[in-house]
This record gives structure tokens, C-alpha cells and sequence, in this order.
């Protein structure tokens, strides 16, 4: 599993970096409206129950809600997007063409579609196929961008991703081919019972939470143009990478570990959870120290006069990040805890601080202000959320 995420995103930094230079901010910046887009749609687009494909007791159980799942995908995220054109005209679509509407909407379901199958491999353990499929994900990825260049260099970047996902899409059919089956809509209605508070609470809370960490991207193409979108997205892609590859090669087996460890043996579970926290945080403060003094010196002469204000924003989200770091890995215990209703509360807050940043930006007309208030108050709920459940974790009794 980390093989194959490290070796994903050593591919996608060095080509991203050629990329960055070859494509510009203006591209970088609908690329990150699009993930952004994408990645809200996945959140809503599974009702959340993915989670159970994990944390089924059974194969059989398991399977059931796969194949539930991929039913309903493509009709949620369908019905989304009527929504969105609907109010399109009153927010910032008007600035789009039809055709990256289009291109969201396709691409919010394939990857809605990969993100299930990469559930159901969770469930089964079978990490060599995750990381193998990160590795020809992130080849396809960067090959796909760099030869539709020379034909949509705006929106190759998107058309680029869209095609390595389908061909990912591809290959997970594949392999789990033999697990389509019929759905048993009993057993469904059973376990909508058993797993209520993920509707009720973990869903909310998941999509304010997608976007809290996804707006900005959105907000900032809106009211400051897709160039400083693009520098912004930039930024979070070259500082997030070490943080992507912590939480993709953590995140899903501590998923599963801890949820047998709270019931198994519930009193390792703090000092295994402390360990991964500060091993993350001495990974990230280096990186942070590294990227925010030689790594500048080398993408200023790399980039010359392009990406302007990319050092100032490296700087400042870096405590985002660090922050992040130290939580995100480990944030599958606000499931295994099943503590939805603080994650809900944690996100809200999350939320309302994305539309303070980006109104005090606005109103002074200075970025650099939204930029900082996202990652000084961001930062700081982090922290809260970790020692919250730090706390948690050692003197208080789990309950599941």
C-alpha cells in the first residue's frame, strides 16, 4: 500500500511541477474547481454508506452494499447536478461553459465509482491491488495531461484526469467482476437500521466537511479569478502531497485496525494512535522546513515570472497542513468512536471559517487575507480535534 502511494506521488509531483510550467495558473485553477466539484459529489453521491462495505461483519454483507452502492451513485449525483445547473446562474457557473459542467458531472461519477470499488478491496484486504492501481492511475494520469496539451491546453488537465479514471474504472471492474451480483433489498433495509447515525450525523457532517476543504478552490475562482485559483490549488497540491501520502497509506488500514482494536483490545489503541500522530508530525514539520526554504529557492528559478504569490501562500497554509497532518490520518475514529455528532460540529466550524476568510478577502480585496484566516483558524480547530480525542482515548471508557 505505501509502495504504491509513494511511488503515485513522487510521479505526480515531478510531472505536476513540468506541468505546472507547461499549462499555467489559468488551468491549474479550473482543474481545481473541478476536483473540487468531483470530490463534494463523492461525498453526497454515496450517502456515506460506503463506510459500511468496510465495516461489514461478512463478505456476503459486504458485497450486498457494493452492489447497492453502485446502484445508487449515478442517480444521486444525476439528480446533484440538476440541482447545481438550476442555481447555477446565481452563483459562478455563468463563468463556465457547458462543457466543464458536463465533464464535472461525468467525472463526479467515475471517480464516485472507483472510490466504492476502493472500499470494497479495504474490506477484503487486498492492499497490492490499491497500491498497484494508485501507481497506473497517477502514470495514466500524467501521460493522458501532457500529450492533450498540444490539443486543449486549458482544459487538458481535466480531460486528462477524466480519461485516467475511466481506465482505472477499467481495471477495478475487472477485478471485481465476480462480486456484481443481485441486491438483496432486505438486508439493506436492515442495515439502514443498524447504521442510521451515518445518515443522520457522519453524511452532514461529511459534506459540510468536503466543503470546508473543497470551497475554496470554487470561492476563489469566483471572486479573484482563475489564475489565483490556480496558484491557491497549486499550493495545497505541492504541500498536501507528503499529507495525501500519509493518510493513503494510513488512513485505511488504521480504518480497520482500529475498528477491531476498540472491541478486541480497545486499550492499545491510544498508544498505537500516538505513535502514527507524532511519526506524522516529525514527517510533515521537515517537509514543511524544506519546501518553505530550498524548495521555493528551486520553483522560483524553475518557474521564472509564472506563479506569482506561490511563495507567500506556501508559507501561510503550511500550518494548515501541519495541522491537518496530525488529525487526518487518524479521523476514521470519528466513526469507530462513533462520535458523528462532534465530527459534524468540527466541520460546521470548518465551514463557517471558509466564508469568514473569504468575505474579510473580498472586502479588503486582498487574497492573502483569505488565504491567512483560512489557515490560522483551520489550523487551530485541527489541534482542538486532536486533543479532544487524544483525551478521549485515554481516560474515558469506549463505548461501541
Amino acid at each position: 500500500m505505501f509502495r504504491g502511494t509513494i511511488i503515485a506521488q513522487i510521479i505526480a509531483v515531478l510531472v505536476g511541477i513540468y506541468l505546472a510550467k507547461l499549462y499555467g495558473e489559468e488551468a491549474y485553477g479550473y482543474l481545481g474547481f473541478f476536483i473540487s466539484i468531483t470530490s463534494i459529489a463523492s461525498i453526497i453521491g454515496t450517502l456515506q454508506l460506503d463506510n459500511c462495505i468496510i465495516t461489514s461483519n461478512t463478505k456476503e454483507e459486504s458485497t450486498n452494499w457494493f452492489n447497492f452502492i453502485l446502484i445508487i451513485i449515478p442517480i444521486i449525483i444525476i439528480f446533484l447536478f440538476i440541482l447545481l445547473h438550476l442555481f447555477s446562474k446565481l452563483i459562478i457557473f455563468e463563468r463556465l461553459n457547458s462543457i466543464i459542467f458536463l465533464l464535472s458531472l461525468v467525472g463526479s461519477v467515475v471517480i464516485t465509482y472507483n472510490l466504492t470499488h476502493q472500499s470494497l478491496f479495504t474490506f477484503q484486504k487486498k492492499f497490492s491491488i490499491l497500491s498497484n492501481s494508485k501507481i497506473f492511475a497517477a502514470i495514466f494520469n500524467v501521460l493522458f495531461q501532457y500529450i492533450l496539451y498540444a490539443f486543449y491546453n486549458i482544459l487538458g488537465l481535466i480531460i486528462g484526469l477524466l480519461i485516467s479514471q475511466l481506465v482505472l474504472l477499467s481495471y477495478n471492474f475487472y477485478i471485481n467482476n465476480k462480486h456484481i451480483k443481485s441486491i438483496n433489498f432486505k438486508e439493506v433495509k436492515k442495515g439502514f437500521k443498524s447504521n442510521n447515525t451515518l445518515i443522520k450525523f457522519l453524511l452532514p457532517s461529511n459534506i459540510i466537511n468536503s466543503f470546508a476543504n473543497n470551497l475554496m478552490p470554487i470561492l476563489i475562482l469566483t471572486f479573484f479569478g482563475a489564475e489565483k485559483a490556480g496558484v491557491y490549488f497549486f499550493s495545497i497540491k505541492i504541500l498536501a502531497t507528503p499529507l495525501f501520502l500519509i493518510s493513503s497509506s494510513i488512513s485505511q488500514v488504521y480504518f480497520r485496525e482500529s475498528s477491531e482494536l476498540v472491541v478486541k483490545k480497545n486499550d492499545e489503541l491510544f498508544s498505537i494512535t500516538k505513535k502514527i500522530v507524532i511519526s506524522n508530525l516529525i514527517i510533515m514539520l521537515s517537509f514543511l522546513l524544506i519546501i518553505n526554504t530550498l524548495g521555493i529557492y528551486i520553483l522560483n528559478l524553475y518557474f521564472e515570472n509564472q506563479w506569482k504569490d506561490l511563495n507567500s501562500f506556501i508559507l501561510i497554509l503550511s500550518f494548515l497542513i501541519l495541522a491537518k497532518s496530525s488529525f487526518n490520518p487518524i479521523s476514521s475514529l470519528i466513526i469507530v468512536l462513533n462520535k458523528n455528532l462532534i465530527g459534524l460540529m468540527f466541520n460546521c466550524y470548518l465551514f463557517l471559517i471558509n466564508v469568514v476568510a473569504i468575505y474579510y478577502g473580498t472586502l479588503y480585496n486582498n487574497i492573502l487575507y483569505t488565504v491567512i484566516i483560512l489557515s490560522l483558524f483551520g489550523g487551530i480547530g485541527y489541534y482542538i480535534m486532536l486533543y479532544y480525542f487524544f483525551n478521549h482515548l485515554k481516560y474515558d471508557k469506549i463505548n461501541v
